[in-house]
């Protein structure tokens, strides 16, 4: 719960605020010119309009370009995901041979009734829990087993050997 301590009224008889809480932490006061700032955080951007009092909040709302794969073959891209939708044969998806970073996601949810498979780069491996993990290199991979078999993919080990850690959901194969 967020809340306003009005502190009175200023000069000009306009109310004015002493302090703001938020959800949590303690009451924020103002400053020496009695402004109180509001700082966007991550995937939140503020954006003040001087002259009008307005504060523009603006918030991220998933972050992935979503692609409707339907062909044969797929590049893969970081901070995306991808409906795997392809009916006539497998898709395969290719991840980035370009550095990756810790961190870096794509998303993968299974449509077509093909199935999918994520091929490597060289030097490349992906781990799913507990399970052995992919073949380092361009002869490991994963595939889905179901038509609506997903993964989420995380970059844990950064650069063009990257190593990606794998969520799934559904009955993977691990080559």
């Amino acid at each position: 719960m967020s809340q306003i301590n009005s502190g009175g009224n200023n000069s000009s008889g306009l109310p004015t605020v002493d302090t703001l809480t938020g959800d949590s932490g303690g009451a924020v006061g103002t400053d020496i010119n009695n402004n109180i700032n509001i700082v966007g955080g991550v995937g939140v951007t503020v954006v003040g309009v001087p002259l009008t009092n307005t504060l523009t909040i603006s918030v991220l709302t998933g972050g992935y370009a979503w692609t409707d794969s339907t062909g044969l073959t797929q590049a893969l891209a970081v901070q995306n995901g991808y409906i795997a939708n392809s009916s006539g044969g497998l898709l395969v998806m290719t991840l980035p041979s370009s550095s990756a970073a810790i961190g870096d996601t794509i998303l993968i949810m299974g449509k077509g009734s093909s199935g999918w498979k994520i091929a490597q780069n060289a030097l490349q491996q992906i781990i799913i829990g507990s399970a052995t993990p992919s073949t380092v290199g361009v002869t490991g991979n994963i595939s889905s087993t179901n038509a609506y078999d997903t993964v989420r993919l995380v970059c844990i080990t950064a650069g063009t050997s990257s190593i990606w850690s794998a969520i799934v959901t559904g009955n993977i194969t691990i080559v």
